[in-house]
């Protein structure tokens, strides 16, 4: 029985190198009696030696993150198809689609209130990376762990606007500014899909990058 709910069907998933290298993006397009199998509409995949192990992140906005460990069995231009399918541990939850950006954009303080919170005055902040469970930003706005802000960014000529959470801060080697590691209060609805294409184009560059830089891979 495969560790993994038919629910997933049609997710969006990475998979990744044991060594956390970003190979391919794509979605889960069917369940095997042995394996799963991933697909990409409209792009051609790159091919996977088979008997390598990979790791297989999923995500799905309602059921949450999936993250598998498995052996390529069938690498085409269309698909890939994995088997020896196991659960991999929560931990890597935190790289999933995790791509490195430099982003200036504004942000605003969150003070909490009976509604739920009231957005505070704008201020500056520079996003270094970012994935589907989070961001890590640098700012000379102080903040402490727990506070709130929400991140405003514009994608695809939309504005987006993410809710966050500090939850870790330590002071960066240069300069004033301290980092902070935030994490998704909503990753749901139009603005998680907006994010998705936005992580999906990113690594793909960064992919074809690497490829150029080291084309034996």
């Amino acid at each position: 029985m495969l560790p993994i709910s038919e629910q997933y069907l049609l997710s969006p998933c990475e998979i990744r190198s044991m060594e956390n290298a970003p190979i391919l993006m794509g979605y889960l397009s069917r369940f095997l009696d042995d394996g799963i199998q991933i697909s990409r509409k409209g792009e051609s995949l790159p091919l996977i030696h088979c008997n390598s192990t990979v790791k297989v992140s999923i995500l799905n906005s309602t059921l949450g993150f999936k993250v598998l460990i498995g052996k390529v069995y069938l690498s085409t231009k269309d698909f890939i198809r994995i088997v020896d399918v196991q659960n991999a541990m929560d931990y890597e939850r935190r790289q999933f689609f995790r791509v490195k950006v430099d982003l200036d954009t504004k942000a605003f303080p969150v003070a909490p209130d009976e509604n739920g919170g009231i957005p505070g005055k704008p201020f500056r902040v520079r996003i270094r990376d970012i994935s589907l469970s989070g961001l890590f930003l640098i700012s000379d706005f102080s903040m402490e762990l727990g506070d709130k802000l929400i991140v405003s960014l514009n994608l695809y000529d939309t504005a987006v606007s993410l809710l966050c959470k500090i939850i870790r801060k330590f002071p960066v080697e240069l300069g004033t500014a301290d980092g902070y590691g935030c994490e998704f209060l909503d990753n749901t609805g139009k603005q998680f899909n907006l994010l998705c294409k936005y992580l999906f184009d990113c690594q793909r560059e960064q992919i074809a990058l690497m490829k150029q830089i080291h084309p034996q891979n």
